[in-house]
């Protein structure tokens, strides 16, 4: 029996709003606690790091959903399936780490980030256990967000009960991996109650060809904010980097929560677009719809308010987030489309290699303006963002293209019925001007700014009969 996509997505929300809004709202407690620099070496920890855990996990998350999607009716299929990718992650966990280990004992062993980039070596290691996919393929979205509510819960007190002062870093650090291992483990425990290990079908060469593409697909912020955080952190220092690094952790606050729709609809799509293309255009459109209904406020809103975002969350200490958190706030637009164009066109449509094209090029060139900016010495937070948010851009472009001469999709991202929230949500921006102007205070500032724009919005799309509203509230009545 098919499970509602509506249900999917609000449990699907309860799960990003445990797994990344809850974190980076009680964040705002460490980050004040230690500190500009402490959090720096954090960051900058983890830009390393995340570059060893892109081959780790060899991009068998996305892969591994989408064809267990397929297979799931057939439980022999399914168990096969699943035996494949997790001797896949296995392998190719265990080799990273190996490297991994010699890296950091190599080139970091009498610097600040050694003990950081040991526990997270412990991340890689559990996260061979990380089989969330599986959960999202046979659609368990009611099982994955319970169990990360009671494991948030859990980190939040501990969290505010050890971490008290600049000495509890390392306690910080710790708990971050406890979180992890936490959630890997009752996951695989839950799942093993219900997919078992076959080894009657290991076709190992099979899957790696798919693999290398979905790698480079998925990990695209290697060569963009990836890189950005690494070479600021090499250039700039520790402290640059967390400013960076919290415009970009408040644009998480949003865009995972944004991407529910996407994501629970991509093991529907990936059974409905073989057999029917007219169904599968109609959901294409409909997922859009609901998708841009959210994200343009979104993004439009936390522009208008950056100021009142950084300072209310971590104080004037990271008053340099500033200028950085609006830009992002126009990257969350680019990443909104790319998430689109990708999850929900391009990688159902087994088109990968065409993807791979786009990413490495624009990823290139934003490589090669990082570098230009270092050789001008005008590398900073602001312009590595800007220069990553126009190679985005770009790389939209060339998908936007790709589908409609290519794939021949008749999906048109620019006509009004999908268009028209970005325009209505421009009227946030003569509206907060208007409110700071006669008002001082930061928190009365956000909190009518956030209550004028939304009631506004809601009430433009209720005169116009918004038919995403209108489904919206009548679902949450029935």
């Amino acid at each position: 029996m098919e499970k509602s996509i509506f249900k999917n997505t609000i449990y699907s929300i309860l799960l990003r709003v445990f797994n990344i809004v809850i974190p980076i709202i009680i964040g705002a407690y460490p980050l004040r606690i230690l500190g500009p620099d402490l959090i720096g070496r954090i960051s900058y920890s983890e830009s390393i790091y995340n570059y060893f855990m892109i081959f780790a996990c060899f991009g068998i998350y996305n892969y591994a959903l989408r064809e267990m999607s397929k297979v799931r009716s057939d439980k022999k299929k399914l168990n096969q399936m699943f035996t494949n990718m997790f001797i896949l992650g296995l392998i190719s966990h265990i080799t990273v780490f190996t490297i991994y280990l010699f890296y950091v004992i190599l080139n970091f062993n009498d610097k600040p980030q050694f003990w950081v980039l040991i526990v997270y070596g412990i991340n890689m290691i559990q996260d061979i256990f990380y089989i969330e996919w599986v959960n999202e393929a046979l659609e368990n979205y009611d099982f994955i967000a319970m169990k990360s509510i009671i494991i948030r819960i859990i980190n939040i007190i501990l969290l505010l009960t050890l971490v008290k002062s600049k000495s509890d870093f390392y306690i910080y650090v710790l708990l971050t991996t406890f979180t992890f291992i936490a959630n890997n483990f009752i996951s695989f425990i839950y799942i093993k109650k219900k997919v078992k290990f076959d080894f009657s079908n290991i076709q190992i060469k099979t899957h790696v060809k798919f693999l290398v593409f979905i790698l480079l697909i998925s990990n695209a912020n290697v060569l963009y904010t990836q890189l950005d955080k690494l070479m600021i952190g090499t250039y700039n220092g520790e402290a640059q980097v967390a400013f960076y690094n919290l415009g970009q952790m408040i644009i998480t606050l949003i865009h995972p929560m944004l991407l529910s729709v996407v994501y629970v609809t991509v093991p529907r799509l990936s059974n409905i677009v073989e057999s029917s293309e007219e169904e599968y255009i109609n959901l294409l459109n409909r997922v859009s719809k609901y998708y841009f209904a959210f994200m343009f406020p979104s993004a439009i809103g936390l522009y208008v308010l950056a100021k009142e975002a950084v300072i209310l969350y971590v104080g004037s200490q990271y008053i340099d987030a500033i200028p950085i958190l609006k830009i992002f706030a126009m990257y969350l637009i680019t990443i909104g489309f790319d998430s689109l164009f990708t999850n929900q066109i391009i990688y159902v449509r087994r088109q990968e290699k065409y993807l791979v094209k786009f990413l490495l090029s624009c990823g290139a060139l934003n490589l090669i303006l990082k570098f230009l900016l270092l050789k001008l010495n005008i590398l900073t937070p602001i312009t590595a963002v800007v220069t990553t948010l126009v190679c985005n851009s770009l790389l939209v472009i060339l998908e936007y293209i790709f589908i409609r001469t290519k794939l021949k999709i008749r999906f048109n991202i620019f006509q009004i019925d999908k268009i028209k929230y970005f325009f209505i949500s421009l009227i946030f921006i003569p509206i907060t001007i208007l409110i700071k102007s006669l008002i001082s205070k930061i928190l009365l500032v956000a909190l009518l700014g956030v209550v004028a724009n939304g009631v506004i919005y809601i009430l433009i799309l209720f005169i116009i009969k918004d038919e995403i509203l209108f489904s919206f509230i009548k679902k949450l009545r029935y």
